[in-house]
């Protein structure tokens, strides 16, 4: 059976949406904002999927864990380009080496989520 996601989760996911779109306009170059915003992004969808499933397995938590961290920081560079083409001044917002940066982070990412997806087996069975 799957649940229907709580009130807490459907505001934070629209907390998020007005945090993304007020951070659009603003001349912002630095990295960690667009990793705040896609941490944010993948936290509330690994809640979402905690919150909807009744039960899931060490494997799979371990699975969405690892795959939610690797993706933050894709996520990342997804948003930064989606900044750097609506500013359309003529050049990027942000420069190769700053992507380059955020793609490094992705075996971190991994790693961070796998530990977390641990956690949440961890928890879950007591």
């Amino acid at each position: 059976m799957i649940l229907r996601p709580a009130r807490w989760l459907t505001a934070a996911g629209a907390i998020w949406m007005l945090a993304f779109i007020a951070w659009l306009p603003f001349e912002d170059t630095e990295t960690w904002t667009a990793l705040l915003l896609a941490a944010a992004a993948c936290i509330w969808l690994g809640l979402r999927r905690l919150v909807t499933r009744e039960s899931s397995s060490l494997w799979s938590n371990l699975a969405a864990g690892g795959l939610m961290g690797a993706a933050t920081p894709l996520l990342a560079i997804t948003l930064m380009a989606i900044k750097s083409g609506l500013h359309a001044h003529g050049f990027a917002d942000f420069t190769a080496r700053q992507v380059w940066e955020v793609l490094n982070l992705i075996p971190i990412g991994a790693i961070i989520g796998l530990v977390v997806g641990l956690g949440i087996s961890a928890a879950k069975t007591r």
